[in-house]
């Protein structure tokens, strides 16, 4: 299975349905129980929906000297943009690996919780 990175845009719901097909496929790759894959789908998309649709907009309070030129100006911006266009990048791989992480995770709490399940049922 090869990895993917998607970034989360801010239409979250077309996203989501891309999401979803991506973690069925995966999911179909590792495992025919129906169940997993809709108990794992589900989880994720609840997972996703309440921490990667925040959005990331930093507030600055920048003081800056009345007297600078309009070259310093426009120096000065480009840099906070540029900086903020790589935190925000940062941000989102951050999440995305979370996101992958939390998907390998959702997968072992079911089969730990199907494996307890069935050994309390042989008792």
């Amino acid at each position: 299975m090869s990895a993917s990175i998607i970034p989360f845009p801010k239409k979250l719901d077309q996203n989501l349905t891309e999401l979803e097909k991506i973690m069925r496929r995966w999911l179909a790759e590792l495992s025919t129980n129906p169940d997993l894959i809709e108990t794992v789908v589900t989880r994720m998309l609840k997972f996703i929906e309440h921490y990667a649709s925040k959005s990331f907009e930093p507030i600055f309070d920048l003081p800056v000297p009345r007297d600078l030129s309009q070259e310093e100006t426009q120096a000065l911006l480009l840099s906070i943009e540029k900086g903020t266009d790589y935190t925000a990048q940062q941000v989102h791989q951050m999440i995305n690996e979370i996101i992958v992480e939390r998907f390998f995770l959702e997968i072992e709490i079911y089969e730990a919780r199907n494996k307890a399940i069935n050994q309390s049922n042989f008792k």
